[in-house]
This record gives C-alpha cells, sequence and structure tokens, in this order.
C-alpha cells in the first residue's frame, strides 16, 4: 500500500507596504515593456496596411471599370432591341409551351 502524502499548506504571503511597493514597481515595468512592443508592432502593421489598402483600391477601381463596360454593352443592347420592337411597329409573340390536355374524369350519375 502506498503511503497518503501530506498536503502542503500555502505559506501566507505577508502583505507590508516593501512588498506592495515592489509589486507595483514590477507591474509597472511589465506594463511598460508590453505598452512599447505593442507600439512597435503597430507601426510595422501601418505600413502593411496601407499596401494592402492600395492594393485593395485598384483591385476594386478595375472590378468597377470592368462591369461599367458590361453595363453599358448591355444598356445598348437592350436599346437596340427596344427600338428593333417597338418603335419599328413589328409585334412580339410571346412564345407559350403547348400542354396537352389532361383527360377529364367522367362522373357516374346515380
Amino acid at each position: 500500500m502506498s503511503r497518503p502524502t501530506p498536503r502542503r499548506r500555502k505559506t501566507p504571503i505577508e502583505i507590508s507596504p516593501r512588498t506592495l511597493l515592489l509589486a507595483g514597481l514590477g507591474a509597472a515595468v511589465l506594463a511598460r515593456k508590453q505598452a512599447r512592443r505593442s507600439f512597435d508592432a503597430a507601426a510595422a502593421n501601418a505600413d502593411q496596411l496601407r499596401e494592402r489598402a492600395e492594393v485593395a483600391a485598384n483591385e476594386a477601381g478595375r472590378q468597377v471599370a470592368r462591369l461599367r463596360t458590361r453595363a453599358e454593352a448591355f444598356a445598348e443592347r437592350a436599346q437596340a432591341e427596344f427600338e428593333s420592337r417597338f418603335i419599328t411597329g413589328k409585334p412580339v409573340r410571346a412564345r407559350r409551351a403547348s400542354r396537352a390536355a389532361a383527360p377529364r374524369s367522367r362522373r357516374k350519375r346515380a
């Protein structure tokens, strides 16, 4: 059989003005270091962000130009079709799909 190990008790930390002052100084130093790292990272990311924004803006401009040319071509075709159908007086017949007539059920009279 194994012998149970006794639980260790944590020694209470005594809070004195000296330990409180040292803990505050340590927290301030860590905060300063972290702020400095964050600032340096943000400065490096700003240049990358500016470059990505320029690339995205150029791509959006190209897509808008492409869509504009397609829309202009569509508008010209629609205008030509409208003029050929309605201004020249040619009637347009709508095509309907022919359906086979369903056989009607007969009712029996009593």
